[in-house]
């Protein structure tokens, strides 16, 4: 294809980030479309194509000025007459260009030649520029401005880092976001074979499982290419071939009758086993314990474990223990005389009642009433097993405590045992819907603890998350910093646009003047996982989406008398 010159760079080309060029005609560019500038960076080396996207576009006319005030409106062109004094001129931000020996993507160091004709790209430059491995990558959808046609440019993201390295999906109610992460989520698991846990506050995700069945998405969704035409009967086909072999989506609940209905008996209840705890997460379910408290309900634990050998040992039985079986605890030959002095029936009192009121809120923790304990080796798989699936946690009308606390408490589980040297897990990936809930700025949260030390050190034991929020300056800004993939689409509230822009060094002064207009569907992806920011139309998914608006009007219907 020949490249159409669009117009030429002028002003000062020094600074990559805001270059200047004029432009021939008003239908030769359009803001966010992709441009290239011809370039040599040294000397003894050949000429290189310069990447860039168009950020702003200023258009102005002498005829047409502000400062005429009313009298625009009067004025009269005579019959045959041409419009002249038009001004055009765009605003480019350079991504770079392929380095021809290490393949890097590199930003010239020389600033380009003022003067220097700027270009059309077509999408085959694009598609050679932004190379990948399709084996290794996730297709999440096409370039914006080439999502349809002949035309088409794929966007994939490299698998090993968007899972190891953490994720983030911030943007605001209706944008997209659980969408978007339902379309990573079934390509992980039905095309890489992996292993997904969701945290869903609103059971959103668990509707893929509603009535104990697979359910997929019938209607479509608008324009598909051929990429998604292939993928999508295939990831249903996997699924449905996971799920008979045992494997697929799995969804766990609290002990609560009516997730028996919505599931159709197929959900798997919580038995979260109270002793496999430490009490550095123990502290943190039951806070505003005082120090005789904390030490009274420490001597349970402990009594708890040694006198009861048999494992799973019943919650109930510490609830004994910290009421009328506390003369027992008072009859142990392993107290120290302290221990001895603080085992009082007042302290153990209020250490019972709030235990009780959290495993109340909870109904998820293991009794004798219940067959078997949660397994988190059976939840999450070990490495030999080579099935994928998609655990969902369902959490729909629980307390927010009550949310954290099975939120910490398995997340705490699942680091525990993928950082075992004798037994592993298999890795997989954490994601956190309302993640402000689960990871606020301030801390204030019971999770908040064992996130940041996923964020920290869950990639050396293959543990990745993906952290989901509709309200990114709720977030804790220490969590979002890990993340090494950020997909932001559309928001408008400035203190999360700053939030953004403090959190991660990835997002330019562009890219965030972007994000309000942006289309429910488009996402700005930038971090390791891609090769540089990309403007992305995310495509369709297998599965059903249960983040939808309920159609209100067909709901509602008419008044019969």
């Amino acid at each position: 294809m020949k490249h159409k010159v669009l117009g030429k760079l002028v002003g000062n080309t020094g600074e990559a980030s805001q270059l200047t060029m004029v432009v021939q005609d008003s239908f030769s560019v359009r803001r966010g479309e992709f441009v290239r500038v011809m370039h040599q960076e040294r000397g003894d080396e050949g000429v290189v194509a310069v990447l860039g996207r168009v950020t702003r576009i200023q258009r102005s006319n002498m005829l047409f000025n502000a400062g005429f005030g009313e009298g625009v409106t009067e004025l009269e062109l005579l019959p045959g007459a041409h419009v002249t004094g038009e001004n055009l001129a765009a605003s480019i931000e350079l991504i770079g260009y392929r380095d021809p020996i290490s393949r890097q993507i590199k930003i010239p160091r020389r600033p380009l030649d003022p003067g220097a004709a700027v270009e059309t790209v077509d999408f085959q430059f694009l598609s050679d520029f932004y190379e990948f491995n399709e084996h290794t990558s996730l297709h999440i959808g096409n370039l914006v401005g080439y999502e349809r046609g002949e035309n088409t440019v794929p966007v994939f993201l490299d698998v090993n880092k968007l899972v190891t390295e953490h994720m983030a999906v911030l943007a605001m109610t209706g944008s997209g976001k659980s969408y978007t992460v339902g379309r990573i989520i079934e390509r992980l698991v039905a095309l890489h074979n992996g292993t997904v846990v969701v945290f869903d506050p609103h059971g959103e995700y668990g509707k893929a499982l509603a009535k104990g069945q697979l359910n997929f998405n019938e209607r479509g969704d608008g324009d598909r290419d051929k990429r998604d035409e292939q993928a999508l009967p295939r990831i249903r086909e996997t699924f449905e071939r996971l799920q008979k072999a045992g494997a697929g989506i799995h969804v766990y609940t609290p002990q609560n009758e009516s997730f028996k209905y919505k599931y159709a008996d197929k959900n798997i209840q919580l038995a979260l086993q109270f002793d496999h705890f430490e009490m550095d997460d123990i502290a943190e379910i039951l806070p505003g314990l005082s120090e005789p408290q904390q030490r009274v309900l420490d001597v349970a634990i402990r009594y708890w474990r040694t006198a009861d050998k048999a494992e799973p040992r019943d919650i109930n039985r510490l609830r004994h223990l910290l009421g009328d079986g506390i003369e027992e605890l008072r009859g142990w030959d392993d107290l120290s005389e302290a221990e001895s002095k603080a085992l009082s029936g007042r302290s153990a009192a209020v250490a019972s009642m709030k235990l009780s009121r959290v495993l109340n809120e909870a109904q998820s923790f293991y009794s004798a009433t219940m067959a078997m304990p949660t397994d988190i080796y059976k939840m999450i798989g070990r490495p030999s097993n080579k099935q994928g699936r998609l655990v969902v946690v369902d959490l729909q009308g629980l307390s927010d405590t009550a949310k954290q606390v099975i939120c910490a408490l398995l997340s705490s589980e699942i680091l525990r045992a993928a950082s075992s040297k004798n037994d592993p897990l298999r890795p997989c990936f954490l994601v956190y819907e309302e993640g402000h809930n689960f990871a606020p700025a301030g801390g204030n949260a019971v999770s908040h603890r064992v996130i940041k030390k996923i964020a920290g050190e869950g990639r050396k034991f293959g543990v990745g998350f993906g952290i989901v929020s509709q309200r990114p300056s709720k977030l804790d800004a220490d969590v979002t910093s890990q993340c090494n993939t950020l997909i932001t689409m559309r928001l408008k509230n400035p203190d999360d646009q700053r939030f953004i822009s403090k959190a991660s060094d990835m997002v330019s002064k562009a890219d965030l003047e972007e994000l309000p207009s942006l289309s429910t569907g488009e996402a700005l992806i930038c971090g390791r996982s891609i090769p540089a920011p990309l403007l992305v139309k995310v495509g369709g998914k297998a599965l059903i989406h249960g983040g939808e608006s309920p159609e209100v009007l067909r709901v509602w219907g008419s008044f019969d008398e």
